[in-house]
């Protein structure tokens, strides 16, 4: 159950499945079954060893009273398993594949033999789960290889394999998402209720959580386990789908594979429409759409058998000629004449105060010398398209838009003893993207609709984990995982108070870097000028933190694993957009150059009143606190325990709780209105509490 008010969530789960076996840990693969005879009657004390084929490390337990053997922190690979017993002949199973997160069943019979023989068989591929109450989905790196992931080769496009899932989409501008993460329902959950990790730690996005802050390359991914309903205890956080990304690790061989992806224009045809009107770029010229993915990967060992490492870089450039259609005005209303627009433009300055009685200027011109300084200069930036008719989309803004990103990821594993293993990953990806502004020195929406000007990024990412077997039948790991996430975007006429020095109109701009440039200009159905875009700059700096610590403890037909998870997502963000920006904001609707009774204005009214610098709004956004902070921490317990009945059936069961308290500053509490009494507490600061009297409620 959770309560989406206080955050609290107490999970409860059964499930029964018709064999033994030990959950596997979310990390790691388990590997279990039973020994028995010709017939079947249990062999106890039957030595069984698991051999990674990669990497050479071998683990070695002995079937218990029950004839049952379980191996719970295997690595993700291939392996190579035998059993023997005294007075049997012995067994060898070679290809047996482990995946994170999944159990592996492997039951075997032993025939009685007086002299030494073997029997080897190749494993299968498991047609059902049955170990696992959970519904679990594993995209094996075959299946992220092979399978069309679309052109950016993002593993998240085969979401839409799996039952249950919405068909994955794009969201949002390359700079508030440069990884191109994908949203996706699962079983009609909210987006925002999934949650993905890496190696252990989080990958989400504190500001956006329906999609990641990190996706690593297709040709890193070991696996992708998905679970998406009856979740195991150990797994929370997660309402939509549980998602754990593996990235390789090297074995005892020395491997590698590079790659490049080329999309081109050149094979296209050129688009009828385009630069059919006034144009910005060269009609003639096909527009360009160049994608280029290229990078490799390397794996091998540093000590055999013991010490392993794996990279890989992946480089991913497009350059594409964008275009969007724009209205501007003509020569003729640039210069104040309005004759033949259908218009009549009406003398502000005469008539009533509540707009009636206004006389029309002579000729249906406004004199330059009414003309506001400001709006003169706005005009003079503004591309020229000549003297048609005035229309709407009557200018085809061109330019190239540019997308670069780097990703890197190393991963460095190493197993001291034959009770312990430990791994250490880090990935890194930096970004740049530039989104022309189309109207060139007068700026305008972006080109290509996303965030107008420059965005830098960087994304950073690592997780370190371990498991140790303290006896045969206790084992203990943990991991922890840092996430840190760096986005901003900022326009390019960032380097001077252009509204207080050049314009000279009081209010705009500010002390601070990030509300320098040109402010906004909004019209009736006439394209804004200046910089649109109220988000635009905007300074993200999300910081994500996880701590996980479990014990697996096996007490004769029992399985019991408990456990305890800490989690911390912090925001930190620079971006102001009420409605008009950091460096400030004017509306012109028309309704100055209009008659009160008369026609309703339309969009050469709100051009009018631009020119006589006659807004009906305006105003500047204003972040008083720099940067706005939000602390979420949140913790986790569970126990569960693997009951086997007897050897065809096995009982699931288990309890997870979890708390979610009241979000803080940095430096201080939350705020909250309060209905009762009309007014907005500060948490912490005089005599109200940090939480400001919230009960979240602890179960």
């Amino acid at each position: 159950m959770q309560l989406d008010r206080w955050k609290v969530l107490i999970a409860l789960g059964i499930g029964l499945s018709m064999a033994s076996s030990l959950p596997a840990q979310v990390l790691y693969g388990s590997l279990t079954g039973n020994v028995t005879d010709s017939t079947d009657a249990a062999i106890p004390n039957a030595k069984v060893a698991a051999v990674n084929a990669n990497t050479g490390i071998e683990r070695q337990v002995v079937t218990d009273e029950r004839g049952a053997y379980v191996f719970n922190d295997l690595q993700a690979g291939v392996y190579n398993v035998s059993i023997s017993a005294p007075s049997f002949g012995s067994v060898q199973q070679s290809g047996v594949r482990i995946d994170a997160n999944t159990v592996r069943r492997s039951d075997v019979g032993l025939q009685v033999s007086q002299v030494s023989e073997s029997v080897v068989v190749a494993a299968t591929g498991l047609a059902l789960q049955t170990d696992r109450a959970d519904v679990n989905v594993q995209l094996e790196r075959a299946k992220i290889a092979e399978l069309p992931i679309g052109p950016a080769r993002n593993f998240q496009n085969l979401y839409k394999t799996i039952p249950g899932f919405s068909p994955p989409a794009d969201a949002h501008s390359d700079a508030g998402n440069p990884q191109r993460a994908m949203i996706t329902n699962v079983n009609g959950v909210s987006y925002s209720n999934n949650n993905t990790r890496l190696d252990g730690a989080t990958v989400s996005y504190p500001w956006l959580p329906h999609i990641v802050a990190y996706v690593p390359p297709a040709d890193a991914i070991e696996t992708v386990n998905i679970v998406t309903n009856a979740f195991d205890a150990e797994q929370g956080m997660a309402g939509g789908a549980a998602v754990n990304v593996t990235i390789k690790s090297g074995t005892n061989r020395f491997h590698g594979s590079a790659h490049e992806f080329h999309t081109n224009s050149k094979l296209k045809a050129r688009p009828y429409f385009y630069c059919l009107y006034s144009c910005s770029g060269d009609p003639n010229r096909l527009p360009k759409n160049i994608l280029n993915q290229y990078g490799g990967t390397i794996g091998g060992p540093i000590l055999k058998n013991k010490l392993f490492f794996f990279a890989d870089w992946e480089k991913t450039q497009r350059r594409q000629t964008a275009s969007a259609f724009r209205t501007l005005p003509t020569e003729a209303l640039r210069a104040g004449n309005f004759a033949g627009t259908g218009a009549t433009i009406y003398n502000p300055g005469t008539g009533s105060v509540d707009g009636s009685n206004r006389l029309p200027f002579a000729n249906n011109q406004i004199p330059a010398s009414s003309f506001d300084p400001a709006s003169v200069k706005m005009t003079s930036l503004i591309p020229q398209i000549g003297n048609p008719p005035f229309a709407v989309n009557n200018y085809l803004a061109t330019g190239t838009y540019q997308f670069n990103r780097t990703n890197a990821d190393i991963k460095i594993n190493y197993n001291p003893t034959d009770k312990s293993s430990l791994f250490g990953r880090y990935s890194i990806s930096p970004s740049l993207l530039f989104d022309p502004p189309s109207l060139g020195e007068a700026l305008g929406d972006a080109t290509a609709g996303g965030q107008p000007g420059t965005a830098p990024g960087r994304i950073q990412s690592a997780s370190i984990g371990g498991t140790y077997t303290l006896t045969p039948r206790l084992l203990v790991d943990g991991n922890i995982g840092f996430t840190r996430q760096r986005l901003g975007a900022e326009n390019i006429d960032l380097g001077s108070n252009y509204g207080l020095e050049v314009l000279k109109i009081p209010g705009t701009n500010g002390p601070d870097r990030l509300q320098g440039g040109i402010p906004r200009f909004s019209f009736n159905q006439i394209s804004s000028i200046g910089n649109p875009n109220v988000s635009n700059p905007f300074l993200f700096r999300d910081n994500q933190y996880v701590a996980v610590v479990n014990a697996g403890w096996i007490r004769g037909a029992h399985s019991i694993r408990f456990g305890y998870e800490y989690a911390r997502y912090e925001i930190n963000h620079f971006q102001p957009q009420a409605s008009n920006g950091p460096r400030g904001g004017f509306n012109f609707s028309g309704g100055l150059t209009a008659l009160r009774g008369g026609a309703a204005p339309v969009p050469v009214n709100s051009w009018a009143d631009f020119l006589l610098g006659l807004p009906t709004g305006m105003g500047k956004d204003v972040q008083y606190i720099n940067p706005a902070t939000v602390r979420m921490p949140s913790q986790g317990l569970y126990i569960r325990d693997q009951w086997q009945v007897n050897r065809r059936l096995t009982l699931n069961y288990g309890i997870r709780y979890e708390f979610y308290p009241f979000a803080t500053r940095d430096h201080r509490g939350f705020e909250r209105y309060d209905v009762a009494t009309d007014r907005i507490l500060v948490g912490g600061v005089g005599n109200t509490p940090r939480d400001t009297g919230v009960d979240v409620g602890r179960g």
